[in-house]
């Protein structure tokens, strides 16, 4: 189990950026304690860029691929 800004400095992404990618769907919830999973969250992570490389035509922003995952 790690710290949100553990998980963030692992995956090379700010606390902001982690923060927005807990609201996507299918993102692992912390526990009780507020502890993430760093094995979760590393998969959820190449999941998400993945799909986002399928799926997001060149030079369309991040943020607009978020806004369709909703």
């Amino acid at each position: 189990m790690a710290t949100q800004t553990e998980v963030a400095r692992h995956l090379s992404l700010t606390d902001r950026q982690l923060r927005r990618l807990q609201k996507l769907p299918g993102a692992p919830v912390s526990n009780k304690r507020g502890q993430l999973d760093l094995d979760a969250w590393r998969d959820f992570y190449i999941s998400y860029l993945r799909r986002s490389k399928n799926d997001v035509p060149d030079g369309d922003p991040e943020e607009d691929y978020e806004e369709k995952l909703r």
